[in-house]
């Protein structure tokens, strides 16, 4: 399970290669996507792909990183913008789009493995993780800490929340599982069900038990479960 996800925009093939590259230096476990042409980012993004950190170049043509920027931003993409340049002339445009940083071509490693440490520091100080719902009337970005389980009925999603309201969505939990299972708090103990393990108060023989009051029943299918949860009930508590 990758720490971080990370989506590299530059329409210079050579550049984002060298871009990657020292990310992979940096020694994170990251997941690594690159592009070349904005409108794939767009077309990306909209899929519900969670993505932690995105380094846009400025420069490119048919769309600029800036314009890139805030299509992503007005599609509900809340997650780091660090922009590629070689200059800093951009200083509004990026204040509009809340840009987290700057990184100046060509790019050098340690100032990339310095900005990937802020950018982790301030993660585990905020929880901003969280998946794009859209419904016929609604687009809503959720918090995946506001999710206490998603449960498939017929060829619905439903997203329960810890306040007790729910989301309903036409899909199918394929649809949605890849974004879930990016982020280490949810694991899938049923073929219906997917559980924010984070929200687990008990696991009482066959069935989970959640801060909401709800119960979910645990397949025999899904043994791996248990395994998961208790891994993420150490790691936390090792932090």
């Amino acid at each position: 399970m990758a720490d971080m996800n990370i989506l590299i925009c530059d329409d210079v093939q050579d550049e984002a290669l060298k871009l990657e590259n020292a990310v992979k230096e940096a020694d994170f476990n990251t997941n690594i996507t690159c592009f070349l042409k904005p409108q794939d980012v767009l077309k990306f993004i909209k899929t519900g792909a969670y993505i932690d950190v995105c380094f846009l170049d400025i420069i490119m043509p048919e769309m600029n990183g800036i314009e890139l920027a805030a299509e992503m931003r007005s599609g509900g993409f809340n997650g780091k913008i660090v922009f590629l340049t070689s200059s800093k002339d951009y200083g509004v445009e990026s204040y509009q789009v809340k840009a987290y940083s700057y990184l100046l071509k060509p790019v050098n490693t340690k100032d990339v493995i310095q900005l990937l440490n802020e950018i982790k520091n301030d993660a585990s100080t905020s929880d901003t993780a969280g998946i794009k719902i859209e419904t016929r009337n609604m687009i809503r970005f959720v918090y995946f800490y506001e999710i206490s389980f998603v449960e498939v009925i017929n060829k619905n999603v439903y997203f329960r929340l810890l306040d007790g309201s729910e989301i309903v969505i036409f899909a199918s939990l394929n649809d949605i599982l890849p974004v879930l299972k990016a982020d280490g708090r949810f694991a899938q103990c049923h073929r219906s069900y997917v559980v924010n393990i984070d929200a687990v108060t008990q696991i009482f023989g066959k069935e989970i038990i959640l801060r909401c009051g709800r119960k979910v029943p645990i397949s025999r299918s899904y043994k791996e479960f248990n395994d998961q949860y208790f891994m993420r009930v150490m790691r936390k508590d090792m932090q």
